[in-house]
């Protein structure tokens, strides 16, 4: 049986040799339940040509549907994050898991108004902030030899979800209906849920509530938390539009969902890449992640450019760069509080879901307004300004784990 860990074992390779199995597990369940709870976000994004029709509402009254998943998030993320610490991340995990699974499927099969469809969405919210704080905990907590590359795994779990998204256009909404993409997405959080239950415990899976004040100050993960958020406007607006955007532009509905998947394919090989060197790198994680959100809101930029050919490319730079700092931000947030990652991510989450719950909805008024093209300046424009804050922050991560205040 293994021994429990103490608060000086965190970030610190394990000598008994059943550790690197556990901690590859725990590893895999982490990306997995994410993929799980954050897929109802980006597929509702995805499949907003489809909703939008059968429920007749408007650009504007949909950027609610597409930003009530991510305003629950918002309001439960620093309590999600306390509370791990309290209860561990097995069992947080493994409850958002089966709760985000029975969301999933009333949505698919009783939600008959545009409002069912907004109150499952709510539902699955709650859990996909209850869920990501808990697997940051776990992960910090497995003692991994190669945090940087674990968190990168964990965070292309985000991209990975939307390219499922987008395969869900071609492969249910044109052919079976829209709802079969609900339906079908409910199953994977119960299989997860099992793994979960299976691999993340013992010492793992510690309920730290000797540990529930994050060591960097909280004044600097509340101004992290802004730059993350102003970079997450970036981020919700361009998997919020992209599609639709696209067959604005002239191409294919199917095609478009494509799109979507092609451009978060290519952020899942950045980040990972990213992650292969991270845990080595000399620059500072912060000031990484404001460089690939700079290239990313030229993508961004460029979308707003109404001719097919350049939309093509625009998405993969826009999502190539766009889609990359989450890996180094939350690196840097977990590298720095270890032992206490829920409770510090659990702050700086909060801006993240802040900036996606307005980014639909500022978009989806402003497309209505003045059309596809400035709405893309405006979440270019955002991305800048988060990537300066960011970056202005960057000195505060740069040193070893602390185990007080600053």
């Amino acid at each position: 049986m293994l021994r429990p860990m103490d608060s000086s074992s965190f970030g610190q390779p394990s000598t008994d040799p059943a550790v690197p199995r556990l901690q590859r597990s725990v590893v895999f369940a982490a990306m997995a339940a994410t993929v799980s709870t954050v897929y109802p976000g980006f597929l509702i994004a995805a499949l907003s040509v489809q909703v939008s029709a059968e429920f007749e509402v408007a650009e504007a009254t949909y950027g609610w549907g597409l930003g009530s998943f991510f305003l629950a998030a918002t309001v439960a993320s620093a309590p999600a994050g306390r509370l791990a610490q309290r209860i561990g991340a097995r069992r947080q995990i493994t409850g958002a898991l089966v709760i985000s699974a029975l969301a999933q499927l009333t949505l698919a099969t009783s939600a008959r108004s545009f409002s069912a469809v907004l109150a499952c969405l709510v539902i699955a919210g709650f859990m996909n902030a209850a869920n990501q704080t808990a697997v940051n905990l776990a992960i910090s907590s497995a003692r991994l030899p190669r945090l940087g590359l674990a968190v990168s795994l964990k965070q292309s779990a985000m991209p990975a979800a939307s390219l499922l998204s987008g395969l869900a256009v071609p492969v249910f909404a044109l052919t079976v209906g829209w709802r079969w993409a609900f339906g079908v997405g409910s199953a994977m959080p119960v299989l997860v849920a099992l793994l979960v239950w299976r691999n993340l415990d013992g010492p793992l899976d510690p309920v730290t509530t000797r540990h529930q004040t994050p060591s960097t100050a909280t004044r600097t993960l509340v101004i992290s938390g802004i730059g993350f958020g102003l970079l997450a406007f970036s981020a919700g607006g361009l998997a919020a539009w992209v599609v639709a955007s696209g067959v604005d532009a002239g191409l294919s509905e199917g095609f478009a969902g494509v799109m979507l998947s092609a451009g978060a394919a290519s952020g899942i090989v950045l980040r990972l890449i990213g992650g292969s060197v991270m845990d080595e790198m000399g620059p500072r994680p912060m000031s990484v992640a404001a460089v690939t959100a700079i290239i990313g809101s030229v993508g961004m930029a460029l979308l707003g450019v109404r001719v097919e050919a350049i939309h093509v490319v625009a998405t993969l730079v826009a999502f190539g760069g766009g889609w990359i700092w989450p890996a180094f931000t939350n690196f840097a947030v977990v590298r720095r509080n270890p032992g206490n990652a829920a409770a510090a991510t659990g702050v700086t989450q909060t801006g993240v879901y802040i900036g996606v719950f307005t980014a639909p909805l500022i978009t989806g008024a402003l497309i209505e307004w003045k059309g596809y093209g400035w709405m893309w300046l405006l979440v270019a424009a955002m991305a800048v300004m988060g990537a300066a804050v960011t970056a202005s922050q960057s000195r505060h991560y740069d040193r070893q784990p602390l185990g007080e205040h600053e």
